[in-house]
């Protein structure tokens, strides 16, 4: 791989869910038996949660991904982490990824600490030496220190954001997607996380963060994307998206708050 491929290089991609009226719809649907009833028709209707999207993310960028909820955001960077597949277009990938999109996914609670960081590292395949390395940059990042040996449903949502993020880090990724898993840190973490990403990226790995904080967003990237109704909007620095995305918001706070203020018709006419 050429050390100047892009990261990631999206291709008119389309996502087309079918959304059913009932779980037995959908699984007559999905094993083929709707046919049996050939004097009905399954009842369903598609959903595009992403549209004609194209991107192109350079190695060693920090990219924000920013949106209403339902905008397309999590589908994207499925689609990226390859637990999708696009409807159309194409998806290609240069180099190992790393995602905490489903927070917890891999840990288990009853275990404790170290546990769940040893088996998380022996999952992705280091070395001894790797591994033991990994997990004395883990412990030094995480300062839970006697909490370790506890089991993780002990832990606090901190605590818990902490040891997912370090975990993910530590294995030095070429990109690094991150949905959400921050929320519940501290100024004290995200300063800490902030840094660690920017060492990161230096060396060449790539960052996407998904993120409802326009604090983090503008922290953490230099760059945004806004995605809105599965288009992307917007790609610019981000604090130029994160400028436009909030004015947007506003205006369609401020368009609700009139309809719902706005007197009836009959009300005007009692007037």
């Amino acid at each position: 791989m050429p050390d100047q491929a892009p990261a990631v290089i999206l291709d008119g991609i389309t996502k087309i869910y079918r959304l059913y009226q009932s779980p037995s719809e959908q699984a007559l649907d999905v094993f083929g038996l709707s046919r049996l009833r050939f004097w009905r028709k399954p009842q369903y209707h598609d959903h595009a949660a992403l549209q004609d999207v194209s991107l192109t993310v350079g190695r060693g960028e920090r990219l924000g991904v920013i949106g209403r909820n339902g905008a397309g955001k999590t589908t994207l960077l499925k689609l990226i982490t390859g637990n999708f597949a696009p409807t159309r277009g194409s998806v290609v990938v240069n180099g190992s990824v790393q995602a905490l999109i489903n927070i917890g996914l891999g840990f288990h609670p009853d275990f404790t600490g170290y546990e769940n960081i040893r088996s998380s590292l022996v999952y992705n395949g280091l070395t001894r030496a790797q591994l033991n390395a990994a997990i004395d940059d883990i412990v030094d990042f995480v300062e839970l220190d006697e909490y370790l040996h506890q089991p993780m449903k002990t832990y606090s949502m901190g605590m818990q954001s902490r040891l997912y993020f370090a975990t993910a880090t530590a294995i030095h990724p070429d990109i690094l997607i991150i949905d959400e898993v921050l929320g519940a840190g501290d100024a004290y973490f995200s300063a800490k996380s902030a840094d660690r990403m920017k060492r990161l990226t230096s060396t060449g790995a790539t960052l996407l963060l998904v993120s409802h904080s326009m604090t983090q967003v503008l922290q953490f990237c230099d760059e945004a994307i806004w995605i809105e109704n599965g288009r992307v909007m917007l790609r610019d620095k981000s604090l130029t998206v994160v400028n436009a995305y909030e004015k947007f918001i506003s205006e369609m706070e401020r368009r609700n708050c009139l309809l719902y203020t706005s007197p009836s018709p009959r009300d005007r006419q009692k007037s």
